[in-house]
């Protein structure tokens, strides 16, 4: 690197030298070492007004619409907001610690763009629970951690006569699970998974969507979160060939926790190159 550097001191010590010629002044040996210093440091300063180091993003709050406590049934939507000092775009996920999760993290989205969480609480969710939102920018930590978080706690309160057994709750039904296009279908088309289920009491039902096949190496995977939609859009871009498994779980909240369900239905799928499945 000096090598480098000692040519392009000689030629600006000489257009300096003519500059001051030009105005009939003397070089002086102070002259010489400032302009080299200006050039010694002029690429950290460049380095700096480009701004290449990128920061990571801050998670700010995470506030309810509605105040607590409330009663298990009520809707309740979480907003996270965070701050980037670079401007990039910010993914959010939303965790939840309480009786419904065995009072350990579980994650209640999938990481999105939207800082929002609709949380549908049910009787499990009596007690206190902790909600908290981490923030990534894609730029720092792995895919699977986060950059930032912020938590706060949330009580629910049980709804009279629940906990007291007077009366009982009948477990919702799954009534079908069917998909838009026959199976089997060319690689890349998207299928939608529509599921219908039936509560008794018409209480909320929570739907989660799972796979099993070549791209999930066999294994039981969710799709989605638990969430109250009831379908599911499967882009086989991402999947490779060969013969899937779909499982839809349900559950009101009033029966089996996140880990379980109450009723669940399965439907086989392939998914084909042209020429090589038929």
């Amino acid at each position: 690197m000096k090598g480098k550097k000692y040519p392009q001191f000689l030629l600006a010590g000489a257009l300096l030298a003519i500059v001051f010629l030009c105005l009939g002044q003397a070089i002086t040996t102070k002259d010489l070492l400032l302009m080299r210093n200006a050039q010694n440091s002029a690429p950290a300063a460049s380095l700096i007004g480009t701004g290449a180091v990128n920061q990571p993003p801050s998670a700010k709050s995470l506030t309810p619409d509605q105040e607590g406590p409330l009663t298990a049934g009520s809707i309740i939507t979480w907003t996270g907001t965070a701050y980037d000092p670079d401007g990039d775009k910010l993914l959010y996920q939303f965790w939840l610690n309480g009786p419904l999760t065995g009072n350990t993290w579980k994650p209640m989205t999938n990481w999105s763009y939207s800082n929002t969480w609709n949380w549908t609480t049910s009787p499990i969710d009596s007690g206190v629970n902790v909600i908290d939102v981490r923030v990534r920018d894609e730029r720092h930590a792995a895919p699977w951690g986060y950059d930032s978080h912020i938590s706060a706690e949330y009580n629910i309160d049980d709804i009279a006569g629940i906990g007291s057994r007077t009366k009982a709750n009948s477990k919702p039904s799954l009534l079908s699970v069917k998909s838009d296009r026959q199976s089997p279908q060319d690689h890349g088309v998207m299928v939608t998974w529509t599921a219908k289920a039936f509560d008794p009491e018409v209480d909320t039902i929570q739907y989660q969507f799972l796979l099993k096949g070549p791209s999930t190496e066999d294994q039981w995977l969710p799709m989605t979160p638990w969430t109250t939609k009831n379908i599911w859009m499967w882009d086989t871009n991402r999947a490779k060939a060969g013969i899937y498994t779909m499982e839809v779980r349900i559950r009101d909240g009033y029966h089996e926790d996140v880990e379980s369900s109450d009723d669940f239905k399965r439907a086989a799928y392939i998914i084909k190159l042209k020429g090589i499945i038929e």
